[in-house]
């Protein structure tokens, strides 16, 4: 059986924003949109624990 090797790429450099410039209502904005992809990272997280878990759980048996 030949080796396959799993390449996962590395994720984009992440740049914060320049808020010098930016109005308080875009700031606000701005405080939302980080909130959702944190919140949208988290789930990621969590859902990958439980693979994880489930996948142990079929192996150790």
């Amino acid at each position: 059986m030949d080796d396959i090797e799993i390449v996962i790429p590395k994720a984009a450099e992440w740049a914060p924003r320049e808020l010098d410039n930016m109005s308080v209502e875009a700031l606000h904005e701005y405080v939302e949109d980080l909130q959702r992809e944190l919140t949208r990272v988290q789930s990621e997280i969590g859902n990958r624990h439980v693979v994880r878990s489930e996948a142990n759980a079929i192996f150790k048996k």
